[in-house]
């Protein structure tokens, strides 16, 4: 079962937590998703497998549902995966569906490094998949990078980034994109997501920005040109353990009310439905977030998955709907 390097053991110097293992995609077409994440974005197909029944148990479905999984991974990185999840038996609705990047609830992307933007744009055009605007490049603190938001099947989103300063560092294994590294979502009230983040759940804050003097044009979110100097957005971007990837960027468009889509953040329906974060001890982590006064939103449970084997496996859901498990495993 534990063939592939995987960032689930900890040693005495690793923090409780680590940053996501895996980002959970629920798909319509779960071929399609490993042609295109295999083919056109150079990863591997690690896994691919009937889910037991008490994966259903976990997130809460009738035991008729059927789940067909498929892991993939940019070959060599020990996370930042995608696991791909197909459900049959069961009616689903798109998470966000015709939703804007400013409409809360829910995980709107994940993000990945490219070394050539400009030529991966095109190629993903013609895959089909559609830019939220065309790339961007802009600076923000030390970083200066490009970046495209682009839009596939089950209104999937992937933010694709090419960084130009300072130079990377262990992306090695990056071909034609990297490991997933951060994901984002926006939210309704910062103070409600920082204090669910950091008091709750005891993630670190890497980044922060209060989004002033926004110039007017082109934008990577897709606001308006002629009035994007006029929006401010707030940003945090949280990890588990500061020093590692897998991090997710939460912000707030202050002049932007659109609708809210948290109510559909969950399994069985269609789009990114979750983050999986590695823990040391699965049981004493979920009983300090009781203790802190978060309520648990699936009970710890042990379940086989593959290609890991038996994993120690809860979760809780984020003010806007964002379903985050932390597993821990135990073979």
């Amino acid at each position: 079962m534990n063939s592939i390097k995987h960032n689930l053991n900890f040693s005495e110097k690793d923090p409780s937590i680590k940053g996501f293992q895996e980002v959970v995609f629920s798909v319509s077409n779960l071929d399609g998703y490993v042609d295109f994440f295999t083919r056109v974005c150079g990863w591997a197909l690690v896994s691919r497998d009937k889910s037991s029944n008490s994966l259903s148990h976990l997130w809460h479905l009738d035991p008729s549902v059927e789940i067909e999984e498929a892991l993939v991974q940019n070959s060599g990185d020990h996370e930042g995966f995608v696991r791909l999840v197909r459900f049959k038996n069961v009616e689903q609705r798109q998470i966000r569906s015709a939703a804007h990047i400013w409409d809360t609830g829910g995980i709107i992307d994940i993000n990945m490094r490219t070394p050539d933007i400009a030529s991966f744009y095109r190629e993903l055009e013609n895959e089909g998949w559609n830019g939220i605007s065309e790339p961007k490049r802009y600076t923000f603190h030390i970083y200066d990078v490009s970046e495209v938001l682009m839009r596939g099947p089950d209104g999937v989103i992937i933010a694709f980034m090419q960084r130009f300063k300072p130079p990377l560092v262990d992306f090695d294994h990056m071909k034609k994109t990297s490991r997933a590294f951060n994901s984002s979502v926006v939210v309704r009230d910062m103070e409600a997501t920082r204090d669910f983040f950091i008091n709750k759940l005891g993630f670190a804050l890497f980044f922060e920005t209060p989004g002033l003097d926004r110039a007017t044009g082109h934008n990577v979110i897709g606001i308006p040109p002629n009035v994007n100097h006029e929006i401010t957005v707030p940003i945090d971007i949280v990890r588990p353990d500061i020093n590692n990837f897998g991090s997710i960027e939460y912000m707030h468009t202050n002049e932007l009310a659109g609708k809210d889509c948290s109510n559909l953040a969950k399994p069985p329906n269609l789009g990114i439905l979750m983050y999986r974060f590695p823990v040391r001890d699965a049981n004493a982590y979920a009983a300090t977030l009781v203790k802190r006064g978060l309520e648990l939103n699936s009970e710890v449970q042990e379940i086989t998955i593959p290609p890991y084997g038996n994993l120690k496996v809860f979760s809780v859901r984020s003010p806007d709907g964002v379903w985050i498990e932390f597993i821990e495993l135990i073979s």
